[in-house]
This record gives structure tokens, C-alpha cells and sequence, in this order.
């Protein structure tokens, strides 16, 4: 007998996008705080970054599988092609979203930039989330799905019959 099925993978995207979300606006407040001694902590984001993470993280999640479990690959053997992954995934849709003059980010003020879109500053926390992105597909993929109880009448838990009881006696 096979147990409750996983998470499906739309509800793993929808929380890696809603995690990046989250990453970014706490990142971007504790980065101008750092460089611009900014204590109001004010992060910001894009709707854009919600597709951008949930999509490149559903992805870096796919090559978890294939390389750890499928190819034996540790941590310092698949970091460097993960961070090339992020790197031409924010590459990627900065292009795209500078054609629409929707592109949130502009590192054209620091160095080591390509274009503005990408800069080896961030080199770091692109290695932290990395590696953070491992534990969090480990957990997301044991989450099982609970059966659904039904009732006598059809429904979850039976509620529906539990009411029109009650309104029998009205």
C-alpha cells in the first residue's frame, strides 16, 4: 500500500516563490542597513521576484534530485553549477523585464556587474540560499498530502449532514 501522496509540485512552486519573496525584501532591508546605515529596515520586491524564485527554484530543486540522488554529487560539486544556474536565471529575466522598463534592480553602482543586472557582491548570499535551497527541497518533498475524510453525506468531515441535522430540529 502506497502512503499519502507528496506535495504536488504547483504547491512547491507557490511556496519557493513565496519564500523568495520573503528573502528578498528582508535581504534588500538588511543590505541598506549595512550600506546605507538605513534603520527604517524598508525592503522591496517585485510581483516579478515571485515568478523569478518560484520558477529558478523549482528548477535549482530538479537538479538537486538529479545530481545528489541520481549522481551521487556532494554540496562542493553541485554549488558551482547551481550559482551559474542563478546567475543566468537573474541574468535571464533582467534582460527580459529591462524590455518592458520592469526590471526592479539595477547594479550598474557597484562592482563586478554585467550589464547591471548581475554582480559577484551578492556572490555570498547566492551561496547561502544554495545551499539552503538542499534543506528546503528535502523537507518539501517528504511533506505528504492527508487523505481526505469524508462523511456519510459526501463532504469533509461531514459537516453538511451535521448541519442539516441541526436544521431539522428548527
Amino acid at each position: 500500500a502506497r502512503g499519502p501522496p507528496a506535495l504536488p509540485g504547483f504547491a512547491r512552486f507557490l511556496f519557493f516563490g513565496m519564500h523568495g519573496f520573503l528573502d528578498e525584501v528582508l535581504f534588500t532591508s538588511v543590505f541598506s542597513l549595512v550600506e546605507k546605515s538605513d534603520w527604517s529596515l524598508r525592503g522591496h520586491t517585485s510581483l516579478w521576484s515571485f515568478l523569478m524564485y518560484g520558477s529558478c527554484s523549482f528548477v535549482v530543486e530538479k537538479l538537486y534530485l538529479h545530481l545528489h540522488f541520481g549522481r551521487g554529487w556532494g554540496p562542493c560539486r553541485r554549488l558551482p553549477l547551481y550559482i551559474c544556474f542563478v546567475y543566468t536565471w537573474e541574468f535571464s529575466w533582467g534582460l527580459l523585464l529591462r524590455q518592458f522598463d520592469a526590471c526592479s534592480w539595477d547594479y550598474s553602482h557597484y562592482s563586478h556587474h554585467v550589464m547591471g543586472l548581475i554582480t559577484l557582491l551578492y556572490l555570498p548570499a547566492w551561496l547561502g540560499l544554495s545551499l539552503y535551497q538542499d534543506v528546503l527541497s528535502n523537507v518539501l518533498l517528504r511533506i505528504r498530502c492527508a487523505e481526505e475524510r469524508t462523511g456519510w453525506s459526501g463532504d469533509p468531515g461531514g459537516l453538511r449532514a451535521e448541519l442539516e441535522a441541526k436544521q431539522k430540529t428548527f
